[in-house]
């Protein structure tokens, strides 16, 4: 499952996502990953998810930030769930321009059966139309 929250800033995108992890490690056996450009969220997860600042890796770019996720995959197996929040501010690129970083996650989904959610600032009448098969 591929499930974007794409909305506004400060309409509580990064709440439920919190809200969500919090749920979602309680409720499956594998491991919850949630990933944010800064560490402003880490205290309001439970301690059983891990947390990654990808700010303080040389990222940069929607490829970059793919490997960084494939790399995140490949040391831990029992990873359901990958929790993204601010995807355009970690990649630093227009949303339009993602298209292929969303297929490629969706391989991933596939082969490794993990759910991804991600939170996307943006106005909902500029939303890509291939985004909306993951609202």
């Amino acid at each position: 499952m591929i499930k974007v929250f794409y909305g506004e800033k400060g309409m509580g995108k990064s709440k439920m996502m919190v809200d969500l992890a919090n749920d979602h490690v309680d409720r499956q056996d594998g491991d919850v990953v949630f990933v944010d450009d800064s560490n402003d969220l880490m205290l309001k997860l439970k301690h059983k998810i891990r947390f990654t600042d990808v700010s303080i890796y040389p990222v940069s770019g929607a490829d970059q930030f793919l490997s960084f996720l494939c790399g995140i995959i490949s040391q831990n197996y029992d990873i359901e769930s990958i929790f993204i929040d601010g995807l355009t501010y970690i990649v630093k690129e227009d949303i339009n321009a993602l298209e292929n970083f969303f297929n490629h996650i969706s391989s991933l989904m596939e082969k490794y059966e993990i759910h991804f959610i991600f939170s996307i600032n943006g106005k909902p009448e500029t939303m890509p139309a291939y985004l909306k098969a993951y609202i």
